[in-house]
Formats: structure tokens, sequence, C-alpha cells
């Protein structure tokens, strides 16, 4: 195994995180599913700094209500943006950043939050797997999407910033194993005769929520190919076993045992969401460029994401 693992990032959740203080006053920022959880967290501390304009985003106008006005509260800035984004839908992603487009709208930092963790098989609207619409393919469409925007603001001396989070327990997601292999890598994942029940109970590995070695091979493939000095600093960020709505669909039996295992363990999510807020504001950017952050910090990557095939299935994801 490589230096850093799993049972590494599970050693550091009782380190204290720094508290990210860096000077937002000028920048324009963006928190994906902010409603709850870690986003929510995240989204109050940015808007405790004061950053010149904050962005939230829901799943629906109520949501974006409910989340506005409580992140107002809890920080005391006003006048913040709550927009829907649904990423079950394709067309809403398109229309999200439409808007943004055309509401002219500055960009110095996206951090992709938004996830859901699901044991059961649904498809979206547009045809796939709902968990891997929703962790990976919804959240590179709006990584790329969003990138002309993220490299506007960028400048020689501060890089524009791109967060997608992740997971440590991509370092035990095994479902991948002979992907390289295999004629279609999206077409099956989104199988349905592929995604047995021990599959998609290994999806809380696979795929976003609880993030994603998937979100690790998209940062690797798109940092490669941004140009150096790099205008827009990426990186996939773990928060660690934390305290969050994550489990919220989980049955009850799994859902008691997640619950024991975060009274003992969990960082709190004003904890855990340090590490979102970290690389979206604080100096350094392009240290943490194209890499994998835990508690703050960039370490190893995965054996799967550095081996041969892990290389190999990243490019043919791309």
């Amino acid at each position: 195994m490589g230096k850093y693992n799993f049972f590494e990032s599970v050693r550091e959740q009782w380190t204290e995180l720094p508290v990210p203080t860096a000077d937002v006053s000028r920048k324009s920022l963006v928190v994906v599913g902010a409603n709850i959880g870690l986003g929510n967290e995240a989204a109050v501390h940015l808007a405790q700094l004061r950053p010149k304009s904050l962005l939230i985003t829901t799943r629906d106008k109520v949501k974006c209500e409910q989340a506005k006005a409580d992140i107002e509260t809890r920080s005391s800035m006003t006048g913040i943006e709550s927009w829907p984004l649904e990423l079950t839908s394709f067309d809403s992603v398109r229309s999200f950043v439409n808007n943004f487009e055309a509401k002219g709208c500055r960009l110095d930092a996206l951090i992709a939050n938004a996830g859901v963790a699901t044991w059961n098989y649904a498809k979206t609207s547009d045809g796939y797997e709902t968990t891997l619409q929703v962790n990976y393919l919804s959240t590179a469409l709006l990584s790329i999407l969003m990138l002309p925007h993220l490299i506007k603001s960028g400048t020689p001396e501060s890089a524009s910033r791109l967060v997608i989070v992740s997971s440590g327990l991509h370092y035990l997601a095994h479902t991948l194993n002979g992907a390289d292999k295999w004629d279609n890598i999206i077409e099956k994942l989104n199988d349905r005769a592929y995604c047995t029940s021990s599959v998609m109970g290994d999806r809380y590995k696979l795929s976003k929520p609880s993030y994603t070695v998937l979100e690790v091979l998209f940062v690797r493939e798109l940092s490669s190919r941004l140009p150096t000095p790099t205008m827009v600093a990426v990186s996939t960020v773990d928060p660690g076993f934390c305290h969050s709505g994550l489990t919220r669909n989980a049955g009850l039996l799994l859902k008691l045992g997640f619950t024991i295992q975060k009274y003992l363990l969990a960082r709190s999510t004003e904890m855990g969401s340090r590490t979102l807020v970290y690389p979206a504001i604080e100096p350094g950017e392009r240290e943490r460029h194209g890499h994998y952050l835990s508690s703050c910090k960039v370490v190893e990557e995965s054996d799967y994401a550095l081996s041969a095939e892990g290389k190999e299935v990243s490019k043919r994801l791309w």
C-alpha cells in the first residue's frame, strides 16, 4: 500500500483543523448543496468572512429560501443569492450555468459539494443511475461548464479555485477493478444487472457520498489539461467522517449503525466543513492543484488511483 491510506485518514479524525480566515472581501463564491450538512456549514463560515458575493444552491426553490434565511441568520450577512440546482437533471445544470452567465456573475471559487447516498437502484429522467449522475456525471458537467468563469477570474498571482468533495473511503473502493477491460465504463456502472445489492452498498465507497474514486480521477484528468501556471487551481478534498445528513436515505438498521459510529468517531459538521473552505480561499492554491487533500493537507491518492489500471481508467472516463 502507499504511504497514505484509509487508516491514516481515520487516525487524523481528532486532528484540530485550521480555521480558514483569508480575506475574501473581493471574492465571489459559490457553494453547491448548502441547505444541510457540510455545505451548509461551509456556506456559514464563508458568509461570516463577508465575501463580495455568496451564491448557494439547493435542489428546489423552497429549500433555497430556507437555506438563505438560515445562513443569513447564523452569519449576519445579508444579500446572499440562493438558486435551485437539481443534479439529477443535466438540463438543470445547464440552466443554472446559463443563468449565471446571463446575469454576468463572477466566480472566484466553486465548492462542488452536493451528493446523495442510496442503496437502491433508480434512474434519473436522463436515464442514469441516480448516484452515478448526481455524484459524478452532473458534478463533472457543472465543473466543466463553470470552468470559463473560473478561468476569467484567475490571475498569475492568484488562481481561482474549484473544490470537489470526495472521501477517504475512495481508498477502499474496489468496484472498478478490471474496469480497464470494460467496453464502456459508464454504461457498465449504469447497468441494472451490474448494480447488485452488494455493488449498491459499495457505491457508498465508489460514488460521491462519501465521495469517490471517480471524483479523484476526474480532478487528476482535468488539472492535467489546464495550462501552467494555471488560472484555476483544482483539488479534491476528504472532509473525514463527519456528522452530516449523508445517510438520511439509509434503512433503519443501517442508519442506527451510522449513528453509533458517528457518536464514537465523527468530526463535528463545522470541523469537517473547514476542509471544504480551506482550499477554496487560503493561499498556496497552486501547490494543491491537481491533488487530493485530507485534513487540509495534500496526501497520496489510493493505490488503485495511482496504479497503471487506475491511470488507464482515469483517461477512459475522461
